[in-house]
């Protein structure tokens, strides 16, 4: 197997604007306990948001009405109205562009995502996976990076 690094994943907090005029907007850190956080459920993942405080990053506990096992449940939640959501701003960019969501704690989420390509690799990968790759891999780059 190898591995070909695509880029990095950076993460922010959103939520609707229906629900920060319902529930107020968390200024802080601490507010989040107040809030319906909406998480994930995969075997690998905490209830837990990695969020800086100061110059170092901790992990704190979120609870919330919604467990997903994948983002895009998670955006749909969040643009409803169901609760805060810690997304990969790839996922929501369009979303805050268009103000269907709005994000929150801007500065304080501290934790990123390596993005890479797997694939069976060495002498004998086929063509059609390298090509693949070749074409893939740029835009998918060029994807991540966008502001």
């Amino acid at each position: 197997m190898r591995a070909r690094r695509i880029g990095v994943a950076r993460r922010k907090i959103v939520a609707s604007p229906a629900y920060l005029q319902e529930h107020g907007t968390p200024r802080s850190v601490d507010d989040l306990a107040r809030h319906n956080c909406l998480g994930f459920n995969f075997r690998r993942t905490m209830p837990v948001w990695p969020l800086r405080e100061g110059s170092r990053t901790v992990d704190r506990a979120i609870t919330g009405s919604l467990l997903t096992n994948n983002g895009e449940t998670m955006r749909r939640a969040a643009i409803a109205g169901v609760g805060l959501a810690r997304l990969g701003e790839y996922h929501v960019r369009a979303d805050l562009a268009e103000g269907r969501l709005v994000e929150v704690l801007a500065g304080t989420v501290g934790d990123e995502e390596e993005i890479h390509a797997i694939f069976l690799g060495g002498e004998r990968m086929p063509q059609r996976v390298r090509v693949f790759l070749d074409f893939t891999v740029p835009l998918l780059q060029a994807f991540l990076r966008q502001p």
